[in-house]
């Protein structure tokens, strides 16, 4: 199988879905910024680039970031 690891992503969010793992998003978040890190590029809306857009590029990881924190700290009863 080619995409195996986009099949198992995809099984792995019905499940997070059915049996509401929050902490899933988390993660799923976390492979993204490695993603976004690894290969300088964001696709949100439309692609942007570290070269052509640095501020924006930054500024949007640094959200990702937070986001994927906020979620984990969340599932972890930390801001509670």
């Amino acid at each position: 199988m080619d995409k195996w690891k986009t099949v198992l992503a995809v099984g792995m969010l019905i499940g997070a879905v059915i049996f509401e793992w929050n902490w899933f998003w988390g993660f799923i978040v976390g492979m993204t910024l490695w993603h976004m890190l690894s290969a300088e590029e964001i696709h949100f809306v439309e692609t942007v680039t570290k070269k052509e857009h640095p501020k924006l590029y930054w500024s949007l990881l640094v959200i990702w970031m937070t986001i994927g924190v906020y979620t984990i700290a969340q599932h972890l009863s930390i801001l509670t």
